[in-house]
């Protein structure tokens, strides 16, 4: 099978779908009402996918987003760790719930098109298959899960297509609580990203009234070296940063048969992990201040074009200084999608008219994208997480009023009655018993 590799600069996980299949517990029971014609578009009948040619036909699209959204999100100075299979996988969920131009756009940011849109959603999910992995050495899963608004109902369509064939969790949820509402599904983050990933979605992000649905997407990896660094060999060293020289624990060994290439300006190196299922590619630059210099010339299409021939690179015996490396990372990714050709998905001229029962063009929007890592490489391997969600809104509707605050005078009142524009009070008295009702 051909090794898939995200880099160091992105994330551990490959191309995400979906978790495994949900209990029967885990689903809302089925609605009669959702056998009917959707409201809008029709979404196209999900078929099967065998062939692993359509299956991995969306791994260079997702390769070139996360070039794209490194490069959105690397301007800042700082760690940058994000997991681009996550993000995908989140939006994965929403992409059969989405048409015309909203479609487009989702389609050519993160190659959804490679297939056709009736194969999508199998082929999302048989590649989600293939990349899993559950041995002593090495772990990767991934978990999808829609989150719905309680007395709304998905179309019947979009169910199929993400609960019968993506096999993502379905769940009702009330959102005029938000509290209870974001300790639930973050509960389920925690759970699915071996605890790493907390709090992704703050209770205030879920509005009474307008919140809609949640799609959320969840990866853990953990896998030990397929060459571990001995932890005797870890000593203080000097690290460059750019805010100047520090003092780093460096991790070093000596590989005999490691894939290495030399570019122009940077090297490139792959560790493996046990299993020989992943790797890590590790890309530096020659020069201490070098890397906003590949950051200009790398393209999503060069970035994408190094990993495939990482894959043939010749392997060479190089010696590695690697740091130990402990990141976690918060974003909110609304500006970055918007950037990166999503900005109808987050107006009132998004089309996600697939997607729920009642809505059409223009009635359901992204609110945000909330996206959170954790990284950790130490000598024995590495551990990462991520998580992302997708919360969508009713562009329409209008929000919630609180209940009004009774003010009952029926008892004695003071009335002052003045002229506004100087504060003067012109009138002033007390009221202890209004004249009596005429029969």
């Amino acid at each position: 099978m051909r090794r898939f590799i995200l880099p160091a600069l992105t994330s551990l996980a490959t191309l995400a779908a979906c978790q495994q299949p949900v209990p029967a517990q885990d689903a809302p029971p089925s609605d009669p009402s959702q056998s009917s014609q959707p409201t809008g578009q029709t979404m196209p009948l999900p078929i099967a996918v065998t062939d692993e040619t359509t299956r991995y036909a969306l791994v260079p699209g997702n390769n070139r987003f996360a070039w794209s959204l490194y490069d959105a999100l690397g301007a800042k100075p700082g760690n940058v760790f994000v997991s681009p299979a996550s993000v995908s996988g989140a939006f994965a969920l929403l992409y059969p719930g989405a048409a015309g131009e909203t479609a487009e756009h989702m389609a050519a940011l993160f190659g959804y098109d490679a297939v056709p849109a009736e194969v999508f959603p199998a082929a999302e999910r048989s590649l989600s298959q293939a990349v899993l992995s559950e041995t002593d050495k090495a772990k990767l899963t991934v978990a999808n899960a829609v989150w719905l608004r309680e007395g709304s109902e998905l179309q019947a369509g979009y169910r199929d297509a993400v609960q019968n064939v993506m096999l993502a969790k379905v769940a009702l949820v009330d959102f005029t609580k938000p509290a209870p509402a974001a300790k639930l599904i973050n509960s389920w983050v925690e759970d699915h990203t071996n605890d790493k990933i907390h709090d992704l979605i703050p209770p205030s992000a879920i509005r009474p009234g307008l919140t809609e649905l949640i799609l959320t997407n969840a990866v853990w990896f953990k896998a030990d070296w397929e060459s571990p660094f001995k932890a005797e060999a870890t000593d203080d060293g000097t690290f460059h940063a750019p805010d100047g020289d520090m003092t780093a624990k460096l991790m070093k060994q000596t590989l005999k048969h490691a894939r290495y290439l030399s570019r122009d300006g940077y090297a490139a190196l792959d560790l493996d992990y046990a299993g020989d299922d992943y790797a890590l590619t590790v890309i530096l630059p020659d020069a201490q201040d070098g890397l906003a210099d590949i950051a200009k010339t790398m393209t999503p299409d060069s970035f994408t074009a190094l990993l495939a021939d990482m894959d043939t690179a010749v392997e060479s015996r190089v010696h590695v200084v690697l740091p130990k490396v402990k990141i976690e990372a918060d974003y909110n990714l609304n500006d970055a999608m918007i950037a990166l050709g999503l900005g109808d998905a987050f107006s009132g001229n998004a089309n996600f008219s697939r997607l729920i029962e009642g809505a059409g063009p223009g009635d359901l929007l992204i609110s945000q994208v909330l996206h959170k890592t954790f990284l950790d490489i130490d000598e024995k391997g590495t551990e990462a997480a991520a998580a992302t969600a997708i919360i969508m809104e009713r562009a329409m509707a209008m929000p919630p009023q609180d209940e009004p605050i009774e003010f009952r005078a029926d008892h004695p009142f003071l009335i002052v009655l003045r002229h506004k524009p100087t504060g003067m009070v012109m009138f002033m008295g007390r009221v202890d018993a209004p004249p009596a009702a005429e029969d």
